[in-house]
């Protein structure tokens, strides 16, 4: 009787194809095979390019981070499972115990916790400067400051970073800049161009655009800094999925049309919220009352972004008769989706900080935040001041 070799569990090659895929394929698998011990050698000596095991790669990831590396005029770039993934690999790579970090005072809340109470438990020293004023920066980056942080655009405020004399002030003691661009994204500044070392996104939110996904993304021009970050990753198991990377490939390639979109509707609801009786302040970098408006239209490319943050005049009650009303308007804490969405930073992305230490960030209890999104503005508009009215 004949042996057979053939087994359904056994996995089988890929047919032969001349064509090429219009579409990335999706590459889920965790290994990868080679003929034999030499090839695999070669591969991890960097002689021959290929993939082995997920955690340190995979061609889905390979191919967003090069996409992003592209628009942000990076070397290279290491995708990670999430925005804050990638401000962990950075630091984990980069610190050892006693080095100090310089953070801005107005970051993304949970980059706030890390910088404030969890850094420090490591036996990273944390300081903190006003990234909009200069004045801040000799107090608190020092010569034992190894990195610096921050955000261009920052989180909710929309205050804008003095990113000129951040640059000297980081340069003069020999720290590695490194800033979110989140909020800004690579239309509207390329950090790497302007002497950062260092650019990460959360790619969850603008770049992406759906809300269907978790990533993060490392960027930098320095080869030797990419293979430690990239090692940091891996080593930490910060690795990203193939598939959020092939879903947030698909969302990239619609990027520049939903942020010309999203752009033009901020811009106007600024302004409508301006003239309504039930709003006490508004914020947002393309208005000329706004105390960053010159440095805003230096840096930004003409970009003022997509967020709009505002204060409703009133109690607690005022506030949530506004949400109740704003029905088809998504309460939810992210940003960067095709749908316009709201959040309140005070009970959302800041919640952790002290009152009094969120009232000195100017982040009052009434304050929302808006994702503005690819509606229709007469919608939003309607949407708005149905909202108002009811508040």
């Amino acid at each position: 009787m004949s042996k057979t070799r053939r087994s359904v569990v056994r996995r089988s090659r890929e047919p032969d194809n001349y064509g090429k895929p219009l579409v990335t394929p999706l590459s889920p698998s965790v290994a990868y095979h080679y003929s034999d011990v030499d090839q695999l050698k070669a591969v991890y000596e960097n002689q021959i390019d290929g993939f082995t095991y997920a955690r340190y790669g995979n061609p889905n990831s390979a191919i967003l981070a090069d996409k992003i590396s592209w628009m942000e005029n990076a070397q290279g770039g290491v995708m990670t499972a999430s925005g804050m993934s990638a401000l962990s690999a950075v630091f984990m790579g980069i610190l050892n115990a006693g080095d100090g970090i310089a953070a801005a005072t107005q970051l993304y809340g949970q980059s706030l916790k890390m910088t404030s109470q969890v850094c420090p438990r490591l036996g990273f020293k944390t300081t903190f400067f006003d990234a909009s004023d200069p004045d801040t920066f000799a107090d608190a980056i020092l010569p034992s400051t190894k990195i610096v942080l921050a955000e261009i655009v920052s989180n909710p405020m929309l205050r804008v970073t003095d990113f000129t004399a951040l640059e000297k002030a980081a340069r003069n003691v020999g720290a590695l800049l490194v800033i979110d661009n989140t909020f800004t994204t690579p239309s509207g500044f390329n950090p790497l161009n302007h002497g950062a070392h260092i650019v990460i996104h959360s790619v969850t939110k603008m770049l992406s655009g759906h809300s269907d996904l978790n990533l993060g993304y490392i960027g930098t021009n320095d080869l030797k800094l990419l293979s430690k970050l990239d090692e940091t990753v891996s080593t930490l198991g910060l690795n990203a999925s193939p598939y959020n990377c092939w879903l947030a490939e698909r969302g990239l390639h619609t990027f520049d049309l939903r942020l010309k979109q999203a752009q033009h509707n901020a811009n106007k609801l600024s302004q409508l919220l301006c003239e309504h009786s039930k709003v006490s302040e508004v914020h947002y970098p393309g208005l000329s009352t706004h105390p960053d408006y010159a440095l805003a239209k230096e840096l930004l490319n003409g970009d003022s972004g997509t967020i709009v943050s505002f204060v409703l005049k009133g109690t607690h009650e005022n506030l949530n008769s506004f949400l109740r009303a704003a029905e088809n308007i998504p309460y939810g804490p992210t940003l960067g989706d095709v749908a316009t969405m709201l959040i309140v930073p005070a009970v959302s992305s800041h919640r952790e900080l002290d009152r009094s230490k969120r009232l000195e960030l100017g982040i009052e209890d009434n304050l929302i935040r808006v994702s503005v999104g690819i509606e229709s503005f007469d919608i939003i508009r309607d949407d708005f001041l149905d909202a108002l009215d009811a508040a």
